[in-house]
Parts: C-alpha cells; structure tokens; sequence
C-alpha cells in the first residue's frame, strides 16, 4: 500500500508565523485583562479595608465619650486632654501602652484603628441641640454656629499630627439640655481619591459616665 508524500508532509506541518502571531496577541491580551482585573481587586480589598478601619476610628473615639459624664463632653479642656489625648492612669501599673503612631501624629493623639487611613484629617465637633429649660443664663446665641467646640487632627504632611481647637464656647453645659458630638474622618484612599466618613451622637445631662 502506498501514501500520498502530499498527505504526509500536511500531517507533519508545523504553525505558521500568522499563527503564532495570533496566538501570542490573543495569550497578551488575556494576561493584560487577568492583570487589570487583578489591580481592580486589590483597590477594592485596599478600600473596603479603609472603610472598615474608618468605622472603627469613629467607634472608638464616639465609645470615650459614651463613657464620660454631660459636664465632662460639654468640658472643652477635658475633651482635648482627656478623650481626644490618650492619657492612661499609671495606677495600677502597668501603664497601658500609647496606640502607634500614625503620619505625624503621636500615639497619644492616635487610635488603634486608623493606621491604614493616609494623609487622616480627623475633626471633632460638640455643639447645642436643645437649649436648657427654663432659659439659662446667659442664653445661647442667635446664631446657631456660635455654639460648639471643635478640634482638628491633619496626620498629613502639611499638619503635624497634634491636636488643634478651632473654636469654643464655655457656656455649652448650662445653656444646653442635649448636645451633638460629630466625628468626621478624611483620607486619601489607595486610588488616590478623597474619602470621609461621619459618626453622630446625642448626650444629654442624664449621661453618667464614670
């Protein structure tokens, strides 16, 4: 029985240099869309980390001053030396280790939560919600913005990472029933956009504390 050399030589024949052009573009191709999906997840992972951390910077600052007496939030020293500083009794020993440090700012002024959150701006803000009954004396002023503590916390490189009062007033305790504490947290995310998140509470002269 004899073979067609014609149908040999088919059989044996390798690629063609088209071929292996096309190949080599579709195989690129994919690589370039499993990377691009691949980076797409690692931002996702990287946010969703930060949200996470975000959510419990804010819990954990709004936790110290759920522990703390209405003359004490109301108290613009008190909260800047001892709920915006971390500022451990040394009795019983052993003293309780600072947070770590985070940008510029000192673990006394840190939480334990917000290392993954770059360039942290960090703004705590008390201010009247419901004036006292009967009237206090003096009474709050008409212009409702006039009536709050606020302080700032820039870990950036433009801050310095300390605490910072950008406003008080010395009368909230008396002239107000309620106050809102506000605790706003900015950052620069892994993609480089600019997030914030808020956490609010009420307190009122019926809060404890310790």
């Amino acid at each position: 029985m004899q073979h067609s050399p014609y149908r040999d030589r088919s059989t044996n024949a390798g690629f063609t240099l088209a071929e292996v052009l096309i190949a080599v573009v579709v195989c690129v191709i994919f690589a370039v869309a499993a990377y691009a999906t691949n980076e797409r997840l690692l931002l996702s992972l990287k946010s969703q980390r930060e949200t996470t951390a975000a959510s419990m910077m804010l819990q954990e600052r709004m936790e110290k001053f759920r522990a703390r007496a209405y003359s004490e939030i109301t108290d613009k020293d008190f909260v800047k030396n001892n709920i915006l500083t971390f500022n451990p009794s040394p009795s019983p020993s052993p003293t309780p280790a600072f947070p770590p440090t985070h940008g510029k700012s000192q673990g006394k002024y840190s939480t334990w939560s917000e290392a993954p959150l770059n360039n942290l701006l960090e703004t705590v803000t008390i201010s009247g919600y419901q004036a006292a009954t009967p009237a206090p004396n003096p009474t709050p002023s008409p212009n409702a913005s006039d009536n709050y503590n606020q302080w700032t916390r820039d870990t950036s490189a433009s801050g310095d990472g300390n605490i910072h009062e950008q406003n008080h007033d010395d009368n909230l305790s008396s002239q107000f029933d309620l106050v809102k504490v506000d605790i706003s947290v900015t950052w620069t995310s892994a993609n480089g956009r600019t997030r914030t998140r808020d956490l609010s509470a009420i307190f009122g002269k019926g809060n404890i504390g310790p």
